[in-house]
């Protein structure tokens, strides 16, 4: 079982089953809602995800490919939890992990949309845009 949450413990969240991906995104909406040079994305099957406590708030957005992302986070201290995808899967956020450590990419993906002074982990493979 992994667990999270967010900075001030108001949302905390389980995740029963294994991660189907772990990468480094790029892309122009997770580099604005990471505030960084990219996002960390522990992606989950939705149904692996519970809410332990609290409630988030959520804010859904368009991506570039057409799908509907639902981004949730903390009401209290915005701490970026995770985004559920129309696709059936949550992508967590590492650094909300309560072991971030559990976080091991193995991707990247949207690296073309990084910004100039992002480091890239090149040695990663590229999970083409879809």
């Amino acid at each position: 079982m992994t667990k999270g949450g967010c900075l001030c413990g108001e949302v905390r969240y389980s995740i029963a089953g294994d991660p189907v991906a772990q990468l480094f995104c790029y892309c122009t909406d997770c580099v604005k809602v990471s505030g960084a040079a990219g996002y960390a994305a522990y992606v989950v099957q939705r149904g692996d995800l519970s809410i332990d406590q609290g409630v988030p708030t959520s804010y859904t957005v368009e991506a570039r490919s057409g799908r509907k992302n639902t981004r949730n986070f903390c009401p209290s201290c915005g701490t970026r939890l995770w985004a559920d995808l129309d696709t059936g899967v949550a992508s967590v956020s590492g650094g909300s992990l309560d072991h971030p450590e559990v976080f091991q990419p193995t991707m990247i993906h949207c690296e073309n949309d990084a910004p100039a002074w992002a480091s890239i982990p090149v040695e990663l493979a590229s999970l083409p845009e879809s």
